[in-house]
């Protein structure tokens, strides 16, 4: 049985982005999207205005603006990192979660799987959150990063938001 990592969180998180469980890769490196090709830390970088050459700095950055992480799946067997390869799945603990967080307003999916996993086996809605399910920042998932950034965005609530120009990197 894989485990997921705890929470990136703090009391005053307004937001809570939610993944499935962690890739191969992002097991290994115990680290969130820590697969170099996924594009959620470029897009936080591109969209909350920081750095993020080291994981503390992308912890950091998530805080500052009062965003929290987490996956769904507390444990999991899965074989490789395909979301259509898990096989036993148990959730966290999302009643405790959302009792200890009150300010949290939106709940952000990061894909589609995220989501019916979220709503298969917690279904836990609060009235006072908005859900939405938002492109997977995964590479396996076709959108452009533009395209997933402008997205990302919306759901974030920065519709306003004006893009820094950055050079490709390897976080990307």
């Amino acid at each position: 049985m894989l485990h997921g990592f705890p929470p990136i969180e703090s009391p005053s998180s307004t937001a809570l982005i939610l993944g499935t469980g962690p890739s191969v890769r992002s097991a290994l490196k115990q680290q969130y999207y820590g697969h170099e090709r996924n594009a959620f830390w470029p897009i936080m970088r591109d969209l909350l205005g920081g750095e993020i050459e080291h994981y503390e700095q992308k912890w950091e950055l998530l805080l500052s603006h009062d965003i929290a992480l987490w996956d769904v799946l507390s444990a999991f067997e899965r074989k490789g990192s395909a979301d259509s390869a898990y096989t036993t799945v148990i959730p966290n603990d999302f009643t405790q979660f959302f009792q200890g967080h009150p300010a949290i307003q939106r709940v952000l999916f990061n894909g589609k799987k995220a989501q019916a996993f979220y709503m298969r086996l917690v279904g836990y809605l609060p009235e006072s959150c908005e859900f939405l399910c938002m492109p997977s920042t995964s590479p396996a998932y076709t959108l452009s990063f533009e395209e997933k950034r402008e997205l990302w965005a919306k759901g974030l609530g920065l519709q306003q938001v004006s893009f820094k120009k950055h050079s490709p990197d390897k976080n990307r």
